[in-house]
């Protein structure tokens, strides 16, 4: 799987991702959840979003940058905000998915499908 800004579709994953087993995924507090360049539906983890997230992907797989509202990176170590989108597009600042990386959860970036596509639009 690839995915795309739908906004300025611009290439965010650095490789095809493939689907992760749910064994391959590591419940450890401050370490990857997944595998690089492995993706999970988010639905298949026991993560409650207060948002639409559709894929949880290991964070070295995805180019994205932070959101320039700092707000949105609450948590005690660092961001474990599950009700707002904090990482945008490179390119065009479109807000993308949320990057969870605190001291008491493993760390990922979650997907909104709604904001990306899985093939080039134009």
């Amino acid at each position: 799987m690839k995915l795309y800004c739908k906004n300025c579709n611009n290439l965010l994953t650095i490789n095809t991702l493939k689907e992760s087993k749910f064994d391959e995924i590591k419940f450890v507090d401050e370490s990857e959840l997944l595998p690089n360049g492995k993706y999970i539906e988010a639905s298949k983890v026991g993560y409650n979003f207060e948002i639409p997230i559709d894929y949880l992907i290991n964070t070295k797989s995805i180019l994205l940058k932070d959101h320039k509202e700092s707000i949105r990176f609450q948590g005690c170590c660092g961001p474990s905000e599950f009700s707002t989108l904090n990482q945008v597009c490179p390119k065009c600042n479109s807000e993308i998915g949320v990057l969870v990386a605190d001291c008491w959860t493993s760390r990922f970036i979650g997907i909104d499908i709604r904001k990306v596509s899985l093939k080039p639009l134009w």
